[in-house]
C-alpha cells in the first residue's frame, strides 16, 4: 500500500471511530418536543443543577435553536468536595425524587458513568444527556455537544486533513508537533481553517 493510500486509509479509520464514538449517537425512544417547551425543561433543569456545577450550559438543538428538538442536552463542570461529584450526587436526588430517569441507548442497555449520562425527564418524557467535562476541555466539549453531526464530521475531517485529530473529549486538537489548545469555540473553528459560526447556523 502506498504511503497516499496508508494515510487515506487511517484517516477514514479514525474519522469512523470519532463519528461512532465521541461523537455517539441518541439513546431509544427519542421524542420531540416544540423548542420553546424543550427549552423552558432544559433552563429549569439547568437551574436545579447549576449550585453543583462550576459551569453548566444548555446545548445541542436547543442551543442550535432547532424547532423541534428530539432532547436535552446539559454540558456541565461539576463541583467536587473531597472527591465526591456533586452534580452526580444532585442527579441521582432528582431521579429520587421522580423527576428523572435512565434511560436506555440503542443497544438497549443503560448508560450512565462520569462523563456522559443517558437519562430522561419522566414528567414530559424529553431525553436528557448531561454530559460533564472540565474547565481546560470546556471549549472542545461546547463545540462538539452544542452540534451538529455534520458540523462535528466536518471539522473532525478538517483535522485529518492537516494530520491532526479532534479530541472530542480534550482540549484542543492532538497533532504531530504536539497539541493544539482552543481556548474558545472560535479557536475550534479557526484551527481548522473554518470561519466561526454561530450556534443557529451549524447543523
Amino acid at each position: 500500500m502506498s504511503g497516499a493510500n496508508r494515510y487515506l486509509s487511517a484517516g477514514l479509520a479514525a474519522y469512523s471511530v470519532t463519528v461512532a464514538i465521541e461523537f455517539g449517537r441518541k439513546g431509544s425512544g427519542a421524542r420531540k418536543m416544540e423548542l420553546q417547551k424543550a427549552k423552558a425543561i432544559a433552563e429549569e433543569l439547568e437551574r436545579l443543577l447549576a449550585p453543583e456545577c462550576q459551569r453548566i450550559l444548555v446545548a445541542g438543538s436547543i442551543r442550535r435553536r432547532k424547532p423541534f428538538p428530539n432532547d436535552i442536552e446539559l454540558l456541565a463542570i461539576p463541583r467536587f468536595v473531597d472527591g465526591v461529584d456533586l452534580l452526580d450526587e444532585e442527579i441521582k436526588k432528582l431521579m429520587a425524587e421522580g423527576l428523572l430517569g435512565y434511560r436506555r441507548n440503542k443497544r438497549g442497555f443503560i448508560a450512565y458513568g462520569p462523563k456522559n449520562k443517558l437519562l430522561v425527564h419522566l414528567p414530559s418524557g424529553i431525553g436528557l444527556d448531561v454530559f460533564s467535562t472540565t474547565e481546560e476541555c470546556w471549549w472542545v466539549s461546547l463545540v462538539v455537544r452544542t452540534g451538529g453531526e455534520t458540523t462535528n464530521k466536518r471539522i473532525a475531517m478538517a483535522a485529518i486533513r492537516k494530520g491532526w485529530h479532534l479530541m472530542a473529549y480534550g482540549r484542543g486538537f492532538s497533532t504531530p508537533r504536539g497539541d493544539v489548545v482552543c481556548r474558545s469555540e472560535e479557536e475550534v473553528f479557526r484551527a481548522v481553517g473554518f470561519p466561526y459560526p454561530a450556534p443557529w447556523e451549524r447543523d
